[in-house]
């Protein structure tokens, strides 16, 4: 059976007679009918080129006689006439159709269908680039998503939280657990066919707001070295989703450590250190890159819903090489997972297994799709993309708190990784952009 044929397309040129092919997945095929001047030139060219290797005794290496090559390497002369006249084609046939290649995965096959002075066919196939279409506003939506109040009670919970990285830990002994302090925990499963532990050596505030209230009231009260059972249960202020998937279980809790933590006092010489002149400053400081995390954090919820109608409203062919490539990275990403590994390969039925495989590709699918489009939004729009912008300087210590640990760190990254987070910045810059328009058409 044929392959499908999406779209014809004829060229001309005083060397080629040009017919393209568009087909699904991004493939093309090209079939080029050579006039004699351009079959002579690379039919010469072939024969330079295999001279260079020639040595005969009375002439120097590369300066035989054309006639003396053609006589004595005939079958050299045929398959470097093949390779010369693809490659000249070749370059002909972009010049007049100007597809673009796929990046990084090109592999162009050819065939000379007929070699002759006389002339010549060619045809060549490739994946290309894919091919976005046009966007239109209309067809997307975007929801009303509200940004987080930075209250004075957020940014002392923050200060708080800065000051742990310089606190100094005092080991208690003298009294029982309570409101404040820090464990170390062993916890068992003892539901489990043998109580198998789930924690090891685990470090947890005693605070109702962190700590789950039924781990929170078995321990307050009791000592360093104590042994506590009960029963692991969903909060009350928990959705009513997440109680009923919530599998109770019997545990054991071994109190190993009760620690307090002694923070450094809020002052000048605190302030310093974080890169600010005074106290005041460092407040101000504080309430702007909170209000700065709480706008990125909308504008990321904001991305994800994008995102979605974006790779629903826009649709396009992908490469096969391309979205196989994709597939196969995110499978064997998910493979070095030691549960999901263990899953696989213990648990898993082949139906499941298929189902697996089918939702990895569709995930894919979609990363690759969303990437295109906004690279395409990028290029149209002429968006600039900064390297400072991308890779920022931070100006104190406070600042880079604040910042993407992936981006802080990035220098530091395999190639490959640096690749992900510059794909990302992409993808959020072109997002921002139709944000923006959205918002103005509304």
């Amino acid at each position: 059976m044929s392959e499908t044929i999406l779209e014809t397309k004829d060229y001309q040129s005083e060397k080629i007679d040009l017919r393209v092919e568009i087909k699904p997945a991004c493939h093309i095929s090209m079939t080029a009918k050579v006039r004699p001047d351009l079959m002579n030139s690379s039919r010469k060219k072939a024969i330079r080129e295999i001279a260079k290797d020639v040595s005969v005794p009375g002439f120097r290496k590369g300066k035989v006689p054309a006639d003396f090559v053609e006589k004595n390497y005939p079958d050299a002369i045929t398959q470097g006439w093949d390779k010369a006249l693809a490659d000249q084609v070749f370059a002909e046939a972009q010049g007049l159709a100007k597809i673009p290649l796929l990046q990084g995965n090109t592999r162009i096959s050819y065939k000379v269908n007929k070699l002759s002075e006389e002339g010549g066919e060619v045809s060549f196939d490739f994946e290309s680039e894919p091919l976005v279409p046009e966007i239109s506003l209309s067809n997307i939506s975007l929801p009303e998503v509200r940004e987080d109040e930075i209250t004075e009670e957020r940014v002392q919970e923050t200060l708080k939280t800065i000051q742990m990285f310089y606190a100094k830990w005092r080991h208690v002994e003298d009294r029982p657990v309570q409101e404040g302090d820090f464990v170390v925990l062993d916890i068992d499963d003892l539901d489990a066919e043998t109580p198998t532990q789930v924690f090891s050596n685990a470090r947890f505030e005693v605070n109702r707001k962190t700590m789950a209230f039924w781990m929170h009231d078995l321990i307050v009260g009791k000592t360093k070295g104590d042994a506590v059972e009960g029963v692991s249960e969903a909060n009350p202020e928990d959705s009513e989703e997440i109680k009923k998937q919530f599998q109770k279980k019997r545990v054991k809790i071994h109190i190993k450590e009760v620690e307090e933590a002694v923070l450094p006092p809020v002052d000048n010489e605190f302030a310093s250190k974080l890169g600010t002149p005074d106290v005041e400053t460092l407040h101000t400081k504080l309430h702007s890159l909170l209000k700065k995390q709480a706008h990125e954090r909308m504008q990321n919820e904001l991305r994800e819903k994008l995102a979605d109608s974006l790779v629903h409203a826009v649709k396009f062919d992908l490469p096969s090489s391309l979205l196989e490539k994709e597939a196969n990275f995110r499978m064997n990403a998910l493979m070095k997972e030691p549960n999901f590994a263990k899953e696989w390969n213990e648990l898993m039925t082949p139906e499941q297994k298929e189902a697996k495989k089918k939702e990895v590709v569709e995930h894919a699918k979609n990363a690759l799709m969303l990437f295109y489009i906004c690279r395409h939004i990028i290029i149209e729009n002429k968006i600039p993309l900064s390297q400072e912008e991308f890779l920022p300087n931070y100006d104190s210590l406070i600042d880079a708190m604040f910042a993407d640990p992936a981006r802080v760190h990035l220098q530091n990254q395999s190639k490959e990784q640096q690749a992900v987070e510059y794909s990302r910045f992409l993808i959020a810059k072109a997002q921002d952009f139709l944000i923006d328009k959205l918002r103005s058409s509304r």
